[in-house]
């Protein structure tokens, strides 16, 4: 059955590469899999043999098991496979299986840090240079984001030209007024074939208005970035736009966040209003971007990777209001 195949693949294609692998030791008991048994002899001389009980005898000659000398080197290539249902394929994939370059499917992540095992992430490459073929996997896979890619097509095409040039700014492309809609469209369409969830999540979501205010506070002067923190005054906002999003939504902070707002649209928002906005930060963000869109932008987008939030050294002092 199909489901008894193990077949490996290389992550680079049927290139030629040999992969020589030994018996691996189970990571989390730091045992050998009861298949591999320990050698005696001399290996420099190019003889060992398995230590085998009476009964490992026994049970390989009536052909019921099969054991593995601990010194066992394989050879794998892409394409190999190892049929679960015979006792000696079953017992070489044991063998095996520990292995670190041999991922559990093509995009399996690991458990401990996220990142993909063959792929790897941002930091570094995969570990692994095998995997293990799941038919019909990639198929679906491929499938599966062309859905997402139409879902998120179709976002930007029914989205007004005005929306869209939000969206591109918190993108990290400033279209000013007169840039042709195919330009901003074409350009919406590259990053949705490229990441489809990032789009979808861009006009599912919220974070996105915040985002663009963050910009535009940047971009009058109003938060400053020194020494890699996002500053307002004294008060440090945090690292990474990520991190300033965190604290702009966290209610507590919410005469920060207000005082910051006044400041980068003075004309658009009177202080007074903001003692009645209460909770409805995030739906004004939106509506104040429109009214002031025509003006002149000069984004440095952040690119540093994503931090914990702390906010022991917000609010250092009290704020007093800029006339």
């Amino acid at each position: 059955m199909m489901s008894n195949l193990k077949i490996l693949r290389s992550a680079f294609g049927k290139v030629g590469q040999t992969y020589y692998i030994q018996p691996c030791p189970n990571p989390r008991t730091g045992r050998y899999p009861d298949c591999v048994r320990l050698v005696k002899g001399d290996p420099n001389k190019g003889h060992t043999e398995m230590i085998l009980s009476e009964d490992d005898i026994r049970r390989m000659s009536e052909g019921t098991a099969h054991f593995v000398p601990a010194d066992k080197v394989f050879e794998i290539v892409d394409g190999t496979t190892f049929n679960l249902d015979d006792p000696v394929d079953k017992a070489n994939w044991e063998a095996i299986e520990h292995c670190s370059w041999i991922a559990k499917d093509r995009f399996y992540r690991d458990p401990a840090t996220g990142e993909l095992v063959v792929d790897g992430g941002v930091k570094r490459y995969g570990s692994a240079d095998l995997y293990v073929e799941v038919p019909g996997e990639l198929t679906k896979i491929k499938v599966t984001k062309k859905q997402l890619i139409h879902k998120a097509s179709s976002y930007i095409y029914e989205d007004s030209e005005r929306e869209r040039i939000k969206k591109c700014k918190v993108l990290g492309r400033d279209f000013s007024a007169g840039v042709p809609p195919a330009d901003i469209i074409d350009f919406l369409i590259e990053k949705a074939e490229k990441d489809p969830n990032h789009i979808i999540q861009l006009y599912e979501g919220e974070d996105w208005k915040i985002h663009l205010f963050i910009l535009d506070a940047v971009d009058k002067g109003v938060i400053r970035k020194i020494a890699g923190q996002y500053k307002y005054d004294d008060n440090v906002l945090g690292g990474t736009i990520e991190a300033v999003i965190l604290l702009f939504k966290d209610l507590r902070y919410k005469k920060l966040t207000d005082s910051i707002k006044r400041e980068t649209y003075p004309n658009l928002l009177p202080a007074a209003e903001f003692n009645n906005k209460n909770d409805e930060l995030l739906n004004s963000y939106n509506e104040i971007y429109t009214q002031n869109l025509n003006q002149e932008l000069d984004v440095n987008q952040d690119k540093q990777g994503v931090e914990t939030l702390t906010t022991a050294s917000l609010l250092s002092k009290p704020r007093t209001s800029k006339k």
